[in-house]
């Protein structure tokens, strides 16, 4: 049975052109070559158009989130953004589906959902293919806490460099010189250095404080960050602080130091990234930069409705605040 992504091919058009043809949408200016170029390749192929349809009155929107249920297990802060984005949403009356972006692709009728959605809001970081392929389906996408940049799309993120610097001046405040870095690599862009790293050793070297050996780069779990921190306390020098790019990270950071029988503050100062709840009962509580899931919800939501009922022209990058949270596991020395 053929596919509109086989019409689509044949016809040599993106798949929301052969979808809006076919579902006459008075609105998509199309020359009368390409509409015919289209339905030649339906006739010629026997595609069968599905009874899909788009409502007018109801919002629907598709989340595409990158990331899987391991990764959601290992840090819980995407398990609350996408948790928090849903809530916001059916507050609002505006209905969702959540998909993961390693399975929409080959899926005939998860494209026509993406089709037929008001818009669609991707959770983390996504490969420019697969944004694009995306865009082809859809003009309306938001993407959340994602780094990539494309001017034709709407971002919700943090301002990364400044929120690094907040985290190392303040360690410096605190009379530290040798402060590490235990970060992860995006799961989905294997080759994408995470903005945490690339900030820290910037701004550090800014700072002419910069230690290669003081940077090491795993997953964002708390299984690497225990591993992570072994290998840092087996420096001949080790560093006074270290900078865990996630809450998680930090949990498996806290274990390799008791096992080292140093004590956190005392020896050694840890600060997290995220604020995950779990963070304040830590031992000791651990002092954490907070980036806020509701805020972020929050604001996809203002974004969204702004894009869609005023039917703004324009794309938006909004940046969004973060807050140090000082508890007790960094010490001045």
């Amino acid at each position: 049975m053929s596919t509109i992504r086989d019409v689509a091919r044949r016809a040599g058009v993106s798949i929301a052109t052969v979808s809006r043809i076919l579902n006459n949408d008075e609105y998509f200016g199309v020359t009368a070559e390409t509409k015919r170029r289209v339905l030649e390749a339906v006739k010629e192929l026997n595609y069968k158009k599905k009874n899909t349809k788009r409502k007018s009155t109801q919002l629907n929107i598709s989340i595409i989130k990158s990331f899987d249920e391991r990764i959601e297990s290992e840090d819980p802060y995407f398990v609350s953004l996408r948790l928090d984005l849903e809530y916001a949403l059916k507050k609002k009356g505006i209905k969702s589906k959540v998909f993961e972006l390693q399975t929409f692709e080959k899926n005939e009728e998860i494209l026509m959902n993406f089709i037929i959605s008001s818009a669609i809001v991707v959770i983390g970081e996504i490969k420019r293919s697969q944004l694009d392929f995306l865009k082809s389906l859809n003009d309306n996408i938001i993407c959340v806490d994602a780094y990539n940049f494309d001017n034709s799309i709407d971002y919700i993120k943090f301002d990364m460099k400044h929120s690094v610097k907040i985290v190392i001046d303040y360690l410096l405040k605190l009379g530290h010189k040798k402060i590490g870095l235990l970060v992860g690599r995006n799961q989905i862009v294997r080759n994408l250095v995470d903005f945490r790293e690339e900030y820290f050793i910037e701004i550090m070297k800014e700072y002419e404080l910069y230690d290669e050996k003081f940077v090491k780069v795993d997953e964002f779990s708390a299984e690497s960050g225990y591993k992570m921190m072994r290998e840092m306390l087996k420096l001949k020098e080790q560093p006074t602080a270290v900078f865990c790019a996630n809450d998680s990270i930090a949990m498996g950071a806290y274990k390799a130091v008791r096992e080292w029988n140093l004590k956190i503050f005392d020896d050694i100062s840890i600060i997290g990234f995220n604020d995950l709840k779990i963070s304040q009962y830590m031992t000791p509580p651990l002092t954490t930069l907070r980036i806020d899931t509701k805020i972020i919800a929050e604001e996809t939501i203002n974004v969204l409705t702004e894009l869609l009922e005023n039917k703004r022209s324009y794309r938006k990058k909004v940046y969004l605040p973060v807050e140090l949270i000082e508890r007790e596991s960094c010490g001045s020395i």
